[in-house]
């Protein structure tokens, strides 16, 4: 080793021992200094770790408990249960009692350490528990219950402290929640839950690690406290009986830590950890003394170490780097080269060298090379698979889109007829979710029963499967949903198939018939039926006469009814008061018949009546009983009055289409006498209440009257014509009587619309006194009475000469008589500004001629 003593290597070797002897010392002397800071910091790290891995697997204990006391506080029976029953003596007389007790017992043999199940009944101060047969004691209050007043107080999930169970004699604890319907609670349900397996855990845990480990409840009771592995322990009671008030605080906060405190002349650290959503909390205890023990054999260790390294350093330098270091350094750096430019060139000394390093070098060339071949396949998977994945995206994304747009309820099985898809109106038709419904059988889910005999359906699936082919269910099924509720449905199913041809499920497609149902019943019911009289109609009337021609049914009366005035009273009253007078007509001849005869509308004011086996005689009778019934209908003063006309077939040979003509000519007959006199009186009852609903409209016509009257004599008109005057003044306005008496009354001016309303009763007037032939005269000359001589009137724009001479004088009269009295438009005029004003609008709005007659008229008087 000579020719090495001024080597390069020889001297870094003598350099970096001296670096190293230096460091340690400096590094002997720091650590024995803050060795202890470190060792304590790992030692409180350590705690709080230990800690927080309890507090995980007293988590993992409790969370299945926790999870099945989550799932029951939602279950709709539950809170029921807990709503209806107020008396516990009555508890078991509730339909759902041995239901609910049944699930309690379930989710008792769900876990050997669920020691009860139970429900607290808030408004019986009672329990339900898996124990069919069990009652509390009569002196059982819940709200001295810890479990349940806290569970209650603070709406959530608790966790009890221990406590020895009755039944068991075990320790326990309860987990509880309330249960709640619209954010009001109605009770509670609990758990009581064995701890000795969390014990088990505590006791593992204590045996594997060199500190004490424990149980805390918030309220500072010891659950549980080994016994500990130094001269010290916490012991069993409260922890504030350990600590001063201030450090019981932070342990008891809910948040995790670590404190340190003196307890019997031993210093010690106390890490504490709250375990997740519960009232428990962990603590983990240590020594500070040891923490500390290993210091010095950790020196001395440290010590023997760095002398053996630096001797092996040193020793193993030159060796390492001749022979290993450097071939080692230029394979590194050709592998990095491959990363980046995916090139290699290795030295050909390394290469051809037999040991380690040569077959490095050959195994790293092969490495490469193969690592190159599998990139490029691996890429070409990848890309593949990406594409492949695009697709399925793709199909899964349009399949879901598609099922979820379905107006019809969809649902597929598997081959063993258990429910694998629903989509959102399967979910809606059914009431079932469809993570609810995964795995069931179809027939659970999709409850089908006859409409007709209310029993089970044979399930359309069982016949896809049996059948190998779609099918489509039968009409009249009814489907049950979940909750109990029925709904008219119509259905088809086929089987899904795999390319071998096998059934692998069956996909049913189904929708909601009953708005479908009521349509057709309800176009049933209006294709034999009036919609304004409920009565039967014509159709119906023309099928059912067919079948009464039969011998059976002889003698068959026809009984022809029109209704009087219809059209006055639509004309003065408006359409809806002539439906009504419909309504009243054909509920009296409802009433009148007797249960087999048959009353039907056959036009728009004309009836029938079908009367079987009824004689001529019979006929006359209910014919006469009508007649005294309409008689005496009253309706706001409206006359009411029909003509009927009837006739009999006696003999099966006879026409009924002759016997029809005959009651309707015998119909007729009496519409030409009684029609008139009818329309006479409403005549008269219209314009009487007219003028009882409206004084000025009386005063003013009876004006108009006397006025036109006056001019007439001075034009010198005959009798006949002067008597025309006279009665088309009086009758001028009646067309008002269709107008609102408050419009009429209105004060100030007119709105246009409001105009418009007015300007109707012209025509109002003229269709009401047409539809009497005495007075059918009369309706020009009221039609025509607001138009103008130079044809700016309404309502058909006439002018001059055009316009009924009667129209003209009722035009100048009625301006007279509102220019000589208040209105609300202005005071009356004197005599002067009346003829002033007549002859401002004479050849404009008055006839001249007539104009000028009534202004000597008027200059002529005193």
């Amino acid at each position: 080793m000579f020719h090495l003593k001024n080597s390069v290597v020889k001297k870094i070797g003598f350099t970096i021992f001296l670096f190293v002897l230096f460091i340690f010392l400096l590094y002997y002397n720091f650590l024995n200094v803050q060795i202890k800071t470190y060792l304590e910091e790992q030692g409180k790290e350590q705690l709080r770790s230990e800690s927080e891995n309890l507090s995980a697997q007293i988590e993992g204990f409790l969370q299945k408990y926790t999870i099945i006391v989550e799932q029951a506080k939602q279950n709709q029976e539950f809170i029921n249960i807990a709503k209806e029953i107020d008396n516990r003596d009555l508890k078991r007389k509730n339909p759902a009692y041995v239901k609910v007790s049944a699930q309690l017992a379930n989710i008792r043999s769900l876990d050997e350490n669920i020691a009860q199940a139970y429900i607290a009944l808030g408004n019986a101060d009672d329990l339900i528990t898996n124990l069919y047969d069990f009652d509390m004691e009569p002196s059982y209050d819940l709200t001295k219950r810890e479990w349940y007043v806290n569970t209650i107080k603070q709406n959530k999930i608790t966790i009890t402290a221990p406590y020895v169970d009755l039944i068991t004699n075990k320790t326990a604890i309860t987990i509880a929640a309330p249960l709640m319907d619209h954010n009001v609670v109605y009770g509670a349900f609990g758990l009581d839950i064995l701890i000795e397996d969390m014990n088990k855990i505590m006791d593992r845990f204590n045996s594997e690690i060199d500190a004490n480990v424990g149980l805390l409840y918030d309220t500072g009771l010891i659950l549980y406290s080994p016994v500990s592995k130094d001269s010290t322990e916490i012991g069993n009671g409260y922890i504030q009986q350990v600590f001063d008030e201030e450090l019981a605080k932070k342990v008891l906060s809910g948040k995790e830590g670590i404190i340190q405190y003196t307890k019997e002349g031993q210093e010690k650290y106390f890490a504490y950890f709250p375990v997740k959503d519960t009232n428990i909390i962990v603590y983990n205890e240590i020594s500070r003394s040891n923490i500390l023990t290993p210091i010095n054999e950790f020196l001395v260790i440290n010590l023997l170490i760095l002398l053996l390294i630096i001797a092996l350093l040193m020793i193993g330098l030159y060796v390492l780097r001749k022979l290993f270091s450097a071939p080692l350094i230029t394979i590194c750096e050709n592998m990095e080269n491959y990363t980046n430019d995916r090139s290699i060139q290795l030295p050909q000394e390394i290469l051809v060298r037999q040991d380690e390093i040569g077959t490095l070098a050959k195994g790293f060339y092969y490495m490469i090379d193969e690592i190159s071949n599998y990139i490029l396949k691996l890429e070409e998977k990848n890309r593949e698979l990406y594409d492949a994945k695009e697709t399925i995206n793709k199909e899964r994304l349009r399949f879901e889109t598609t099922l979820r747009s379905l107006g019809d309820g969809v649902i597929s099985t598997d081959q063993n007829g258990k429910i694998q898809i629903m989509n959102d109106v399967a979910e809606k038709l059914t009431g079932w979710k469809s993570q609810d419904a995964y795995g069931l059988p179809f027939e659970l889910v999709f409850h089908i029963i006859d409409e007709n005999n209310k029993e089970n359906a044979l399930s359309l699936s069982r016949r896809v499967f049996e059948n190998n082919n779609k099918e489509e269910m039968d009409e009249n099924i009814i489907l049950v949903k979940k909750n109990g509720e029925k709904i008219l449905i119509e259905d088809c199913a086929a089987p899904i198939l795999d390319d071998s041809g096998n059934i692998t499920g069956v996909v049913i497609i189904f929708r909601d018939c009953t708005v479908k149902r009521e349509k057709q019943a309800e176009i049933s019911y209006l294709s034999f039926h009036d919609q304004l009289t409920g009565l039967k109609n014509r159709h119906f009337f023309d099928r059912e006469l067919k079948i009464l021609e039969n011998e059976r049914y002889l003698p068959l009366s026809l009984a022809l009814i029109d209704v009087n005035g219809l059209k006055l009273t639509n004309d003065a009253f408006g359409h809806q008061m002539g439906d009504r007078l419909l309504q009243i007509v054909a509920n009296t001849l409802k009433t009148s018949c007797r249960k087999n005869d048959l009353v039907c509308r056959i036009g728009g004011d004309e009836f029938i009546l079908l009367l079987p086996k009824t004689d001529k005689k019979d006929a006359e009778r209910i014919v006469e009983w009508i007649n005294l019934e309409i008689a005496n209908l009253t309706y706001n003063n409206m006359i009411i009055s029909v003509s009927i006309g009837w006739a009999t077939k006696t003999s099966f040979e006879e026409d009924i289409m002759k016997v029809y003509a005959k009651a309707e000519e015998h119909m007729y007959r009496k519409k030409l006498m009684e029609s008139q006199n009818m329309k006479k009186k409403t005549m008269q009852m219209i314009i009487k209440k007219l003028h009882e609903t409206n004084q000025k409209e009386k005063i003013h016509s009876e004006n108009v009257r006397k006025i036109s009257k006056a001019i007439g004599e001075a034009l010198k008109l005959d009798q006949e014509l002067l008597q025309e005057v006279e009665m088309a003044g009086t009758w001028h306005d009646i067309g008002k009587i269709a107008i609102d008496v408050m419009l009429l009354d209105k004060p100030g001016k007119l709105t246009l619309s409001e105009f418009e309303i007015i300007k109707r009763h012209a025509e109002t007037g003229y269709h009401i006194l047409k539809s009497v032939d005495t007075y059918s005269n009369l309706s020009e000359y009221v039609l025509a009475h607001h138009e103008h001589w130079d044809g700016s009137g309404y309502p058909r724009g006439l002018r001059g000469h055009e316009i009924p001479l009667v129209s003209r004088i009722i035009l100048i009269a009625g301006a007279y008589e509102m220019m000589t009295r208040d209105t609300a438009y202005g005071r009356a005029l004197r005599r002067e500004e009346v003829i002033n004003e007549l002859m401002r609008c004479s050849g404009k709005q008055f006839d001249p001629s007539i104009t000028k007659v009534f202004v000597d008229i008027l200059k002529k008087q005193p």
